[in-house]
Formats: structure tokens, C-alpha cells, sequence
């Protein structure tokens, strides 16, 4: 054994999370493995970041502009504009009491003129609740609070694209439906939801407010997808394909041109404007008022930031995937993860600077507005703050030193600590490399294969991240480092869940530490989860409950992979011993159980109920691996009991406080009887390992490389997302941080019933006892969970044959017995 050292959800919830998204590759640019343009030019002159400021109580915000006085402006929704005086350094708010001057409202587009002007998108909530006329006061203080708790979750806010599919919570969009519950606190089957009117406002320098009444017709759909104001204060809006401009008098719209798709995020010079949809850029000549001929090479450059039209440029919280900005003469610049760009008519975009090197290849720093100025000299609005680059030449184009790291996955964790070293060591160029870039078409056997080749051959990384890689054969092959004092080195300064930092930890050494980790859980009524202590009493579980539930499913496993992950995630840390090799008793005992829960699961599932389930994941686009993906998430599983009528069970992994902690919690207070535990099975106190950092044995630049698994382990990198949960523990404490009482609901999450009718949950924060008890959990942890290890696919592999009965017990284990050989060969 590895060593332990150490069906259809329907409404939304009120708290919406920022989206985050980087670029694709680009032509001439750092590509997904990391390879910058020149990178072996030794020239002198680069583009240097300075972090300059931000304002204090920035949230969510417009973008920012330069207004005619000279001074900086930022439009923040929760504060209104922003103004500085000294570039970026300082900031105060225009007005103290914004809320009360332009009411209670949600506001979803803003555009800022140089003059001083602000032009707003708002709506205000009204709540229709059938049967119950005195609900629509309770939803509104309802949204409040919501959006309280939610100004707090931005401040520490992450790339959640991946996450966000498949998830109950869903980003809140203009015109969505949304269900809502009773100030109760119980569920209700009434049919709640809010409507929105959008309205418009003109806020003048002076402070006045007056209504604009704008004729889009939101019975058709016609939203106003984004405003701006053009260097002379005209203000344009796009809709529905088409740029208009609208008479700030009365309303009236214009169309300026067409095109293909909605314009997500536009630019300005004082003769013309550049607009961009999801896969094209669009010229507009501001004084000839003409479109001018379509750009190629842009529109190519265009599609490849948002992959091909897959990304949205724009996101509801105002964070763009890329940024563009004109100068005086019309020379495009555009700002995206990869870097920063320089585009002329009729040649190609140019890198100037590579994102590795700066604040723009952190994804989870939002872009929220950039301004090119002469030199040209840029002012760039992250969420961090205001950043300003400027051309030095006496700073090398390209690093002399470089460090090699390495994943066999985009990384976001790895990508932040890229971002946040190369800030601070500016004669160090970050090289990072992605085994499986998703454009090389490699396997993971194949890249697995040369990164291998790469490292016996001495030209390998410095530094691994060692998820989906064979850590036990690194590890009796001598391939990694010992970096127990790097370790040491970091608890000098901070403190860490040892238990889960040491995991790997082998006669004093350390040669792998996971830097964030998943908590597989278990979940369901008392009568059962309290008796469930491994695999035959999970299996002796399932038997009973089915007794008691003739029909229906009790785990939501509709496919053998799904049921299959489930158990592994509790089971996997058995199946190798600490050579690698197979225990293969163990695995004949997993799949012995394994074989009596699913018949259980099945012989009261229907036809109707698989293919309605086979058929949501078709509809979806999803495929089986996704689909069980999503089956794993604790989040989704557990709405389970709250729209199916026979008893159920959940096995999954909670890996954020925000959105799926709140959740586990929140169904016991409704549902007494409902408790959640970690999971035993074949293995106690397991975690899911994740962003494993290593250093390899053979590391060209081994003190560079501590020092960046220290700066990977640190506060400021751990902090920047909200998942998974971080090995750093006050990283861990500030996922805990907000004004919302664990007594009082923040939102609610409504889910279709079986019969089509409406159920809802109020969501709650945790309470201290409950936080204090995740974080009892968390110190209890001491197995690692190595997801997708190749002993795990060869389980999954053959344990789908045998519970679908191609192959007895004692088959599927000398197959996989076979497979296990066949890779300790290689």
C-alpha cells in the first residue's frame, strides 16, 4: 500500500463568480508550451512592469479612462467612479454615498466619458412568487445580502471556467430566470423568480442623474451587450450585431454598422474605432462614419484568443479575456495572458512583451482596461490594481538566466507562481512548459514518454508539477530532489497543513509536496453513513437502502465509470505497493464490492431514467469522462436529495468553501437527518493530492528551483484563487472571510423536481463550529489520492468490463495486472 505518512437543476445562485479566461496561442507569441518568440535574442530593451496602485475598495469595475483634466478614472458598480491625480498612485471616490444617490439597483454596463460623464445599465429586482404577495420584500433583502457576500468572494477570486461547468451556481446573465426562496429558511414548491426591467441613466460631471429612455425592447431580447464613449463623448452601444450610437437627449438610436456577432469590447482613437467580436475586428472610421475592409491576419489573431469563438471576450463582472487600446496614429496594441501585442494594418501582431514576464500571464488577474499612450507607454487595470509598462533599454530582451518548469496540464496554480517569480526576478525568464498543450496532439503516455527522454537526457525541467506523472517511479528511480528544506525554509515563514505538506515524506526527506488538495466526502442519512467504514459495508449500505427504495437511483451513478471513480477515490491509495507494483488482493476485493453497489444501483434505475440521463449529457455536449467529472463534485450529487424521493447517497470531493462547502452544510439544516463525513473504503483520511510540486534531480538551476516551490507555497500565490483548497493554512483561514452570519442565508439555489415542480434551499456560510470542524477534517488527512494514475485507469478500464459482466473478477484483475507490468517495463 502507498505509504499514508504523514433530472435537470434549474435555478441559479445568487452569487455570481468571476469567469476568468486567457489566451490561445498566437503567431509570433509565447505558444502553450511556453516558447517565446526570440527567446535566444540577447538584444538589449524590454517593456518593465510597475505596479502602481489601486483603489482601496475596488470590486467590480467599468474599465478605466482618462478624462480631460489629465486625471485617472476608474467606475467601480458597488462605488462609483474613482479618480486619481497622481497616475494610478492614490485614489479617491468621487462620491461618498454612491448607492444613495443613484438608488438601489443592479448595475450591469457602464461607459465613463473624458468629460466626466457616466452612462449606466441598470435593472431593479421585482420578485413574483405565486401564493405569496409579501415574498418580494424578503427576495430583495435576499439579493442584498447575496451581493455582500459576494464582494468578499471577488476579492480572492479565480479562473472558474472549467469549474463552473456542470455546477448548480452558475454566473449570474442578464434575463436569467432565477429561483427564490421564502424568508423560512424550509424549502418551498413555490414558483419563485425575479424579473428584470432595464433601465438607463446619464449621470453628468456635476453629479445629476436623469433617466434615458433607450427603445431596446427587451421583450425581444434586444440587451445592450456593451457602452462606450468616444473620445469626443459619443456615446455607442452595441446590440443583437449592431453598433449604434445613442442621442444622449432622448434615447434615440442610430445604427453605425453590422456585424457578425455581438460587439464584446471596443477601442478608440480620435478618427476611429476598433470592435471586436468573439472571432473578428472590426475598423470603423469615426469621421468618414464608414467600415472599413475586413483585416485577415487580425480577424485569425482574434479567433485564436478566444478559441475560436468558444470564450467570450466580455464577462458579466466586467474582466475581459483580452484587452485592446489605439494610439494616436491607429496602431492597435492588444493585451491578453500570453503578453502584449502590437498590431499594424496589413502585417501580423507582434509580441512586445511575453506574459511570463508580468502581471498578464497571471490567470487569475482580471483585465479590466487599458490605455496607450505616446512613447507608447501603457496603463493597464488588473484586479490587482493599476500596472504601467514602459519601454527600458537597458533591461536584456530576454532574461539570461532561465528556469524550466513544467506540468503535464495547464496548471493554474503554476501559471500564478510563474507570474508572481518572474515579477520579482526580472533576470529570470520563466520557461513554462504543458505536456499535453491540447495543439501538440500528444497522449499522456506520449508526453509522459518525452519529458522522460527530455530529463535522462539533462535538458529536462527544474521544476515538476507531478500530478498525472508516475511519482512512485520518480521516486524509486531517483528522479526527484530532496527539498525538505525548502519546505523547512518556507515554514520558517509561514505555516502549512503538515499532514498533507509531508505526505511524501520518506526518512527525513521530501521529494514531492502538494500544494493543494481536494476532500473526498460521503453524505447521506445517519442510519447509513454512520455504519459505513470501508467497501463491504458501503456495499452491505447499498443493499439495505435498495431494500427500503425499490426504484430509483441511491448514487447518481448511471454509468459504471461514474460508480468506479466514486469508489476510488477512497480505494486507489491501495492498489500499489510502495514499488509501484500491484496489490493485487486489494484490487480483487474492489472489485468484488464494486460489482455488488452497482448491481444495487442498477436494478432500480430504468431505461427512462438512463437515457434521460444519457441523453442531458448528449444535449450538453458533455462527454462520459466530463459527465463523471461532474458526478464527483459533492455540489452536484447532494442536490440529489433534495429533488428525488427515495433515499439517497453522495460520494464526491469538496475543494472550495464558496461553492460546494456552503451546499454540504446547508442540506442538514433542512434535512436533519443528513450527515457527511470523510470517506473511508479501502483507505482512511484520504485527500486528493493536487499541484504536486517537485524538483528534478537533474535540475540545471536547483537553487532557482526551491526558491520557486517556496514563492509556489507562499501566501501571496496559495491566496490567489479559492480552489482547490491551498496546503498553506492562512491561505486556507482567508477562504473563511466575509461579513455574512453562519446563521443567516446569503442565497438559494432552486432545483426541478422529478414531477416538474420547484424546490429550493436557502444556502448558508459556514458557522464557526463548522469551519473549525472542515479544518478538524483537513489536519486529519494523511493519504494521498493520485487521480488518473496509470494503475487507476487500468482498474477503471477493466472494473467497467467486469460490472457490466464481459469479465469475471479474477479476469478483469489479471488484466489489469498485465497493464501494470507492461508500465513498470517502460
Amino acid at each position: 500500500m502507498r505509504k499514508s505518512a504523514g433530472n435537470k437543476i434549474l435555478a441559479l445562485l445568487l452569487s455570481a463568480a468571476l469567469l476568468f479566461a486567457g489566451c490561445g496561442k498566437a503567431e509570433g507569441g509565447q505558444d502553450s508550451l511556453g516558447e517565446t518568440a526570440g527567446s535566444g535574442d540577447k538584444s538589449m530593451g524590454r517593456y518593465v512592469e510597475e505596479e502602481v496602485g489601486r483603489p482601496e475598495d475596488m470590486m467590480r469595475n467599468a474599465g478605466m479612462t482618462r478624462l480631460a483634466d489629465g486625471s485617472l478614472q476608474i467606475f467601480d458598480y458597488a462605488y462609483g467612479p474613482f479618480v486619481s491625480q497622481d497616475e494610478g498612485k492614490t485614489w479617491t471616490k468621487k462620491y461618498e454615498d454612491w448607492a444613495g444617490m443613484v438608488g438601489d439597483a443592479y448595475f450591469m454596463n457602464a461607459a465613463m466619458a473624458k468629460d466626466g460623464t457616466i452612462f449606466l445599465m441598470y435593472s431593479e429586482y421585482d420578485i413574483a412568487v405565486s401564493g405569496n404577495e409579501e415574498a418580494g420584500e424578503g427576495g430583495a433583502q435576499q439579493e442584498e445580502k447575496d451581493g455582500a457576500a459576494q464582494a468578499d468572494l471577488e476579492l480572492s477570486s479565480q479562473s472558474q471556467e472549467e469549474q463552473a461547468e456542470g455546477q448548480t451556481e452558475q454566473a449570474e446573465q442578464p434575463g436569467t430566470e432565477e429561483a427564490q426562496p421564502e424568508d423560512t429558511g424550509e424549502q418551498t414548491e413555490e414558483s419563485n423568480m425575479f424579473t428584470m426591467d432595464y433601465r438607463y441613466m446619464i449621470i453628468s460631471p456635476e453629479g445629476e442623474k436623469r433617466e434615458l429612455a433607450v427603445p431596446f425592447d427587451l421583450d425581444k431580447y434586444e440587451i445592450l451587450t456593451n457602452c462606450w464613449y468616444t473620445p469626443d463623448d459619443r456615446l455607442l452601444a452595441s446590440e443583437g450585431g449592431t453598433v449604434y450610437e445613442i442621442n444622449q437627449e432622448d434615447g434615440a438610436l442610430t445604427a453605425l454598422f453590422e456585424t457578425e456577432g455581438d460587439v464584446e469590447t471596443a477601442c478608440f482613437s480620435d478618427t476611429q474605432m476598433m470592435a471586436f467580436t468573439r472571432q473578428k475586428a472590426y475598423r470603423y472610421d469615426l469621421v468618414k462614419g464608414e467600415l472599413l475592409e475586413q483585416e485577415e491576419a487580425l480577424d485569425q489573431f482574434v479567433s485564436g484568443l478566444t478559441d475560436n469563438g468558444e470564450k467570450d471576450v466580455y464577462w458579466t463582472s466586467g474582466n475581459y479575456t483580452f484587452l485592446a487600446a489605439l494610439d494616436k496614429d491607429n496602431t492597435l496594441y492588444l493585451v491578453c495572458q500570453e503578453g502584449l501585442y502590437e498590431y499594424k494594418s496589413g502585417e501580423s501582431p507582434e509580441q512586445l512583451l511575453a506574459g511570463t514576464l508580468c502581471s498578464m500571464g497571471d490567470p487569475s488577474n482580471g483585465k479590466y482596461g487599458m490605455i496607450a499612450e505616446d512613447g507608447p507607454v501603457f496603463l493597464i487595470l488588473f484586479a490587482t490594481g493599476v500596472s504601467r509598462f514602459e519601454y527600458d533599454e537597458t533591461m536584456p530582451s530576454t532574461p539570461d538566466k532561465e528556469l524550466k518548469v513544467y506540468s503535464l496540464k495547464k496548471d493554474q496554480t503554476l501559471q500564478q507562481a510563474v507570474s508572481a517569480y518572474q515579477k520579482e526576478h526580472q533576470d529570470v525568464f520563466v520557461k513554462y512548459e504543458v505536456g499535453m498543450s491540447g495543439e501538440n496532439g500528444l497522449t499522456a503516455e506520449d508526453a509522459i514518454k518525452a519529458l522522460n527522454t527530455e530529463i535522462m537526457a539533462g535538458n529536462g525541467p527544474d521544476v515538476l508539477l507531478l500530478d498525472g506523472l508516475p511519482i512512485d517511479s520518480y521516486l524509486a528511480k531517483g528522479m526527484l530532489a530532496d527539498i525538505s528544506d525548502t519546505l523547512e525554509a518556507a515554514e520558517e515563514k509561514e505555516e502549512f497543513f503538515d499532514n498533507i505538506a509531508r505526505v511524501y515524506e520518506q526518512d527525513g526527506k521530501i521529494y514531492a509536496i502538494p500544494t493543494r488538495f481536494q476532500i473526498p466526502l460521503i453524505m447521506g442519512s445517519e442510519e447509513y453513513v454512520s455504519g459505513i467504514t470501508d467497501l463491504p459495508s458501503l456495499a452491505d449500505a447499498m443493499e439495505k437502502m435498495r431494500e427500503n427504495n425499490p426504484e430509483g437511483t441511491l448514487m447518481s451513478a448511471f454509468q459504471p465509470d461514474i460508480l468506479l471513480r466514486m469508489l476510488s477515490l477512497a480505494c486507489e491509495p491501495a492498489w500499489s505497493k510502495e514499488d509501484g507494483s500491484l496489490e493485487e488482493e486489494a484490487v480483487r476485493d474492489f472489485l468484488t464490492q464494486a460489482k455488488r453497489i452497482f448491481d444495487n444501483e442498477m436494478s432500480g434505475i430504468s431505461d427512462s431514467e438512463k437515457e434521460e440521463f444519457l441523453s442531458s449529457v448528449r444535449s450538453s455536449g458533455d462527454s462520459t469522462g466530463s459527465a463523471a467529472d461532474t458526478a464527483l463534485d459533492i455540489s452536484w450529487s447532494i442536490m440529489n436529495f433534495l429533488t428525488r424521493q427515495q433515499e439517497q447517497l453522495a460520494i464526491g470531493t469538496t475543494r472550495q468553501v464558496s461553492l460546494d462547502f456552503t451546499n454540504v452544510i446547508s442540506v442538514p439544516r433542512v434535512k436533519t437527518e443528513v450527515v457527511y463525513k470523510p470517506v473511508s473504503l479501502q483507505a482512511s483520511d484520504v485527500f486528493q493530492a493536487q499541484s504536486i510540486a517537485g524538483v528534478s534531480a537533474r535540475a540545471a538551476e536547483p537553487e532557482m528551483a526551491r526558491e520557486f516551490v517556496q514563492k509556489l507555497l507562499s501566501y501571496d500565490v496559495m491566496s490567489m484563487q479559492q480552489d482547490p483548497y491551498p496546503v498553506n493554512v492562512a491561505s486556507f483561514e482567508r477562504l473563511f472571510y466575509t461579513e455574512m452570519e453562519g446563521d443567516e442565508a446569503f442565497g438559494s439555489v432552486g432545483i426541478s423536481k422529478e414531477d416538474g415542480s420547484i424546490s429550493t434551499l436557502d444556502l448558508y456560510w459556514p458557522n464557526e463550529e463548522e469551519q473549525k470542524g472542515l479544518e478538524q477534517i483537513v489536519r486529519s488527512l494523511k493519504t494521498a489520492y493520485l487521480p488518473d494514475s496509470r494503475i487507476e485507469q487500468a482498474v477503471i478500464e477493466a472494473g467497467v468490463a467486469v460490472l457490466e459482466g464481459q469479465l469475471s473478477v479474477d479476469e478483469g484483475v489479471a488484466q489489469i495486472k498485465q497493464k501494470v507490468q507492461l508500465y513498470l517495463s517502460e
